[in-house]
């Protein structure tokens, strides 16, 4: 099953702006849906490759993926054990 983004992930992943992900998608730049019953952008893994290239995606963006979800779990933990 592909992985999907949101464009705060994308932002903070590429280190830009969220407004920033927003104006490519809305260019049609980066390609990305709105889940139903959501007005939320989603954009697929394989079109933030395609976005970034292959070659940026190997080096760079794995690191800064995996950066990005350990930092969200973390976040999810400290407010579960907070309530």
């Amino acid at each position: 099953m592909e992985k999907f983004y949101r464009l705060t992930e994308i932002a903070r992943i590429l280190r830009v702006s969220p407004l920033t992900v927003r104006r490519w998608v809305d260019e049609g730049k980066l390609k990305a849906f709105h889940p139903e019953g959501t007005r939320l952008y989603r954009v697929p893994e394989s079109s933030l490759k395609e976005f970034v290239g292959d070659e940026w995606w190997e080096e760079l963006f794995a690191s800064r993926a995996e950066e990005v979800a350990q930092a969200r779990r973390a976040r999810r933990r400290r407010k579960s054990s907070e309530t």
